[in-house]
């Protein structure tokens, strides 16, 4: 009998890494109802407060007296991954503030589409018909779970939702083209960035207790990882096949708002969500023949 084990290396590495990561992520629509009535401004910022000296410590242990030389190195493009980050972030948190949570992980949920495209367009890589099939697949998945529940108005946090994944597939497209830029340094510029640009408009005084938990476990944990996950996980998969686990993020939120807030999902969402992941399994258990051929690395 064949034993388990996890991947090491390789395409499977990076779907794990994937999926693991994207999981984290979906507890953010969680921690930001909890944070309410706070702004998005002040989710963000704090969230960027919490995460600048825990990455830049574990940055400081990893490079040592190397770290200034190592961001120097890179930094045009830390910094624009940095700014990509932040604006994704930036823009997700706002727009669960503006408008109801069906309309935005619909939108969300449209990342593997763009991804791909991005993906083909910047750095030719194909995405492959199993792929394509899955993110159709996905897509019909999403809509059974969120059309009933779709609401009119609100079309602020829609855009603030696209601009979120629109950032978002941009950034896997950039992890994916340059595989030798230091992830670690990927989530400091994104922590340095948030908080940076967040700054003027947030209001952390008039958080209370609650919401400052919530950012606190965003910040110093889920968040961190999260996005050293996805950016790792580039390096061993296509970037369409990292954001195809972006719709699983819709089915674990709708289970997190089950667990935490009882409000249990209707039969339509579950059926929805049974559709997703089987979409996302069919997508990723797919032969090695069917798989695109990874990008040159950036010199």
């Amino acid at each position: 009998m064949k034993r388990f084990s996890l991947p090491r290396s390789g395409r499977n590495l990076g779907l794990l890494m994937a999926g693991t990561g994207m999981f984290l992520v979906s507890t953010d629509s969680l921690m930001v109802r909890v944070a309410q009535p706070s702004s998005g401004w002040t989710i963000s910022f704090m969230v960027g407060v919490w995460s600048t000296p825990i990455i830049a410590f574990i940055a400081r242990k990893k490079y040592g007296n190397q770290l200034v030389n190592e961001i120097r190195k890179h930094g045009r493009l830390l910094v624009v991954t940095g700014l990509l980050s932040a604006l994704s972030t930036t823009a997700f948190m706002m727009a669960v503030t503006l408008t109801a949570a069906a309309n935005v992980v619909a939108i969300i949920a449209a990342a593997p589409i763009l991804a791909a495209v991005i993906a083909r367009l910047a750095i030719n890589e194909h995405a492959s018909a199993r792929t394509w099939r899955s993110i159709g697949l996905t897509t019909v998945g999403i809509v059974v779970i969120v059309g009933g529940a779709m609401t009119k108005g609100g079309v602020g946090g829609d855009l603030l939702a696209l601009v979120a994944i629109t950032g978002f597939a941009v950034n896997l497209t950039i992890w994916r083209r340059h595989p030798n830029l230091p992830r670690i340094l990927v989530v400091l510029a994104a922590a340095v960035s948030i908080a940076l640009i967040t700054a003027i408009p947030a209001q952390p005084f008039s958080m209370d207790v609650e919401a400052l938990w919530a950012t606190l476990i965003m910040g110093a944990f889920f968040g961190p990882l999260a996005r050293f996950l996805l950016a790792s996980a580039t390096q061993h998969a296509p970037a369409a096949e990292v954001s195809l686990f972006t719709p699983v993020e819709t089915v674990c939120a709708t289970a997190w708002v089950w667990i935490f807030f009882d409000e249990p999902p209707t039969t339509t969402t579950v059926l929805g969500a049974l559709v997703v992941i089987a979409a996302v399994t069919y997508g990723i258990t797919g032969p090695a023949a069917e798989m695109a051929p990874e990008p040159n690395p950036h010199p």
